[in-house]
């Protein structure tokens, strides 16, 4: 059953930012100005959505904050994928760890000092 009009729809609300986040020139425009009111506008939203939407959205926001993604290839992920079912934050999250696990095994190429 949909939600009433008042009550917003998590898998909207998670779409919203992501694609914000997917953006680029938003991307930098936030990081240099606005990112008070961004960050209050977060907040607040982050804490209405379901717990596996708010992960999802925090590891995209820190895959882009450590530049293990970047905007066009979050936007083009979202294009090709529906994130808007519980199945589709499970394929964003496993994305996202993918994204993580190949950077830290470049990080580990053979250049890199042994530990």
């Amino acid at each position: 059953m949909p939600a009433p009009p008042s009550v917003p729809d998590p898998a909207d609300e998670f779409f919203e930012l992501a694609t914000e986040f997917a953006d680029g020139e938003r991307w930098r425009l936030l990081r240099a100005k606005g990112w008070d009111d961004f960050e209050e506008r977060l907040a607040v939203t982050i804490g209405d959505l379901p717990v596996r939407r708010r992960q999802a959205l925090v590891m995209l926001l820190f895959s882009l904050v450590e530049g293990l993604v970047t905007p066009p290839q979050v936007r083009s992920w979202l294009d090709a994928h529906d994130v808007g079912t519980d199945d589709g934050i499970e394929a964003v999250i496993a994305w996202l760890r993918r994204c993580r696990a190949d950077a830290t095994t470049a990080a580990d190429g053979p250049d890199s000092p042994a530990d």
